[in-house]
């Protein structure tokens, strides 16, 4: 596909170029999304992780913020009430319109997958009582197929109960794996697996105030890890690690609870606020399971305005720990590090271990704001970012002669402090979506790219 792109000599002052905000900015900006889309999912992005239906509840508290500040608003104009005149419209127009319904394509192309199509529905106000509906898929022509669907209810029955129900499917025929642990292998994995995942989860949450929420999850949630198709001359995991703990999946049907604080306003392009998260999750036989784990996770991410809306430093710190021995902790659900969410230098799930640890900064900014064909408001970023963060492995919590039979699990352990940055672009259409289009960079890989949903901080 042939594309134009019009971009200012050296002697503009970038600063003014962004500020523009009329056709010159425009065009840069939408060049820039459009030379980005065609490579994207170079590197696919891997479905969120164990936060997915916390940071769905934390969206929920950002709604019903915004819906209170523009019926204060409209109150207020109105004349009905007095207190609510000195109440600044916080609230965008588009939340109560047709603008917050997405639906955008997804193309790309992996060498170990094929070429990959798909696409992603989203919609924050479906039906009466504003149901929250999000789905994605893709398919590519190697095999890999995903689909994640979430369905959310801000008050069921009427109540400050928020419900949730997200199912997953995914098959992964060729999934690197790297070996466990802080190791050395780089970025050539030293063994491939296939991935056949499974899952529903049913979330129940109940606000405690305007700005937290407590919830609890139970689920189903069964992996099958098999020999699948390894490419470029490399072993099967299942045959390489034939004593790695959870070579041949299991049932993994959690029971988790959680506590989050979300004071963001702005669900698709917060300029300030924290979104914070703690979760408890338990697998064990009680639950109908072939293992027996606990994880740990706490989450927090900042946001704020650095003298204008226009440019907002945001930080994210993230720690995990997981419980479990032996056989009882499967090595996909080891804590990682790597891909979309953590470390964008890495390759998705390159570090593996019982916990983890890892800090990302950003600055962001914007470069156009305006109406798409009276359907969205759209705002483009652009965004530099950098990571660090290790993963920790404790030997003795391993199988008992895992190490001693098969050492290559985990080459090389170090200590040291993983780094990543990278350079990306941020789309946000109306309340509707946030696009994230990232290509990340570190000591091992060179230009990792990425096109992944929802807001980094």
């Amino acid at each position: 596909m042939n594309k134009l792109c019009v971009v200012a000599g050296p002697a503009v002052r970038a600063e003014r170029l962004f500020s523009l905000g009329g056709l010159a900015a425009r065009v840069v900006a939408l060049c820039a999304l459009g030379l980005a889309l065609p490579w994207a999912l170079i590197v696919p992005a891997h479905a969120t992780g164990d936060l997915g239906l916390d940071r769905s509840v934390g969206q929920f508290i950002v709604i019903d913020n915004e819906r209170r500040a523009l019926a204060e608003h409209n109150a207020a104009t109105a004349g009905e009430s007095e207190r609510a005149l000195s109440v600044q419209p916080e609230a965008p127009k588009e939340l109560e319109s047709s603008h917050n319904v997405a639906l955008l394509p997804q193309f790309g192309y992996d060498p170990e997958v094929g070429f990959i199509v798909g696409g992603k529905f989203s919609d924050i106000n479906f039906g009466d009582s504003h149901m929250n509906l999000d789905i994605g898929a893709t398919q590519s022509t190697g095999g890999e197929t995903a689909v994640d669907a979430i369905w959310g209810v801000p008050h069921v029955f009427g109540s400050n109960f928020i419900g949730l129900v997200r199912f997953r499917y995914e098959l992964r025929p060729t999934t690197n794996f790297y070996g466990l642990g802080n190791n050395s292998v780089g970025d050539h994995a030293i063994s491939q697996h296939e991935y056949h995942g499974t899952s529903l989860m049913f979330t129940l949450a109940r606000r405690l105030a305007p700005h937290w929420a407590a919830a609890g999850t139970l689920g189903y949630d069964r992996i099958t890890i098999g020999p699948g198709d390894p490419q470029h001359g490399k072993r099967p995991t299942t045959h390489a690690f034939s004593h790695l703990p959870g070579i041949k999946g299991g049932y993994n049907n959690p029971l988790s609870l959680s506590i989050i604080y979300n004071t963001q306003r702005d669900l698709t392009r917060p300029e300030q606020g924290w979104n914070v998260i703690g979760k408890v999750t338990h697998v064990g036989p009680e639950l109908g399971n072939d293992f027996n784990y606990t994880r740990f996770t706490g989450d927090a991410s900042y946001v704020h305005p650095l003298g204008s809306p226009k440019r907002l430093l945001g930080f994210r710190v993230d720690g995990q720990y997981v419980t479990g021995s032996g056989n009882n902790l499967p090595f996909y659900e080891f804590s990682s590090l790597g891909g979309f969410d953590s470390l964008e230098g890495f390759a998705p799930d390159r570090f593996l271990g019982q916990s983890r640890i890892f800090a990302r900064i950003g600055y962001q900014q914007l470069l156009a704001d305006f109406d798409f064909r009276h359907l969205w408001r759209v705002r483009l970023d652009g965004t530099v970012f950098g990571g660090a963060g290790r993963v920790f492995l404790d030997r003795s919590r391993l199988p008992e002669g895992l190490m001693a039979e098969t050492s290559a699990v985990a080459p090389g352990l170090s200590n040291d402090i993983q780094f990543s940055y990278g350079v990306g672009l941020r789309a946000a259409l109306s309340e509707a979506l946030s696009t994230r289009f990232d290509v990340g960079f570190s000591g091992e890989s060179n230009a990792l790219v990425y096109l992944s949903f929802g807001n980094a901080f």
